[in-house]
């Protein structure tokens, strides 16, 4: 219910969903880098694999020679070779 409140006066307000609902937003640039913005930490991180903690679930992004380019409290944006990103409820 109070989602649903919150998505409702995001769209009221033209808000971005992601600020207003507190949830992940993800971008992919090319086969090179992500930022993911909204994180709640890293839970996993090595060079072929990095897990980040959200308000929705866990996002793991799979590749090779990751490196974390940024990282604050808001965003963290990885450098390497992506080849997979999934979003998993655990």
């Amino acid at each position: 219910m109070k989602r649903k409140l919150k998505h409702k006066i995001s769209e009221s307000l033209e808000m971005p969903k992601e600020v207003v609902l507190d949830i992940p937003c993800i971008r992919i640039i090319g086969t090179e880098e992500v930022e993911i913005e909204n994180h709640k930490g890293i839970v996993e991180y090595n060079s072929n694999i990095v897990r980040v903690s959200s308000n929705i679930g866990t996002i793991q992004i799979k590749g090779e020679n990751f490196i974390i380019k940024e990282i604050s409290q808001d965003s963290i944006v990885l450098s390497g070779k992506v080849e997979n990103v999934n979003l998993s409820n655990e």
